[in-house]
């Protein structure tokens, strides 16, 4: 009886911590306006997300069109993969931050989240702000919702 009771409140704890909602929502089609600073200098445009056959797919464009890059995401958020990036930052090491950056933003189930020298901070306005200290990387997602006219 014990074993069983064990069994079922192990159970239990998976499935509430599976259901624990995001700090960024991603149902259906999602936009975020995301500005990135990285050392002083900053890229600011919209970022683009939707669901897929393979889990997530965004898009980061800044604000004048130009294309920065492509993500995938897993459906469990835990698999990020970075495709066309601007060619200033399609290097490996840059992939490699970018990618673990990304997992920790979209991954994030509270404020306060930290993986090393990356915070997860949500803003009074709604901002889910990480900060990577290592590189000085400095992300804000904030959510843009529709005006009906």
């Amino acid at each position: 009886m014990k074993r069983c009771l064990l069994c079922l409140s192990l159970l239990l704890a998976v499935v509430c911590a599976s259901a624990a909602g995001y700090l960024l929502p991603l149902d259906g089609h999602r936009q975020y306006s995301v500005a990135m600073t990285i050392r002083g200098t900053q890229l600011s445009g919209l970022c683009l997300v939707r669901v897929s056959d393979e889990g997530y797919r965004g898009s980061i464009v800044n604000e004048f069109g130009i294309h920065a890059l492509d993500f995938t995401l897993s459906p469990d958020r835990q698999r990020v993969r970075m495709y066309n990036l601007l060619p200033a930052m399609n290097r490996w090491y840059i992939k490699r931050v970018l990618r673990r950056d990304f997992r920790l933003l979209f991954s994030a189930t509270h404020a306060g989240a930290h993986k090393g020298r990356r915070t997860v901070s949500l803003g009074d306005d709604g901002t889910v702000v990480l900060t990577n200290d290592r590189y000085q990387l400095r992300y804000e997602l904030k959510e843009l919702h529709e005006t009906a006219e």
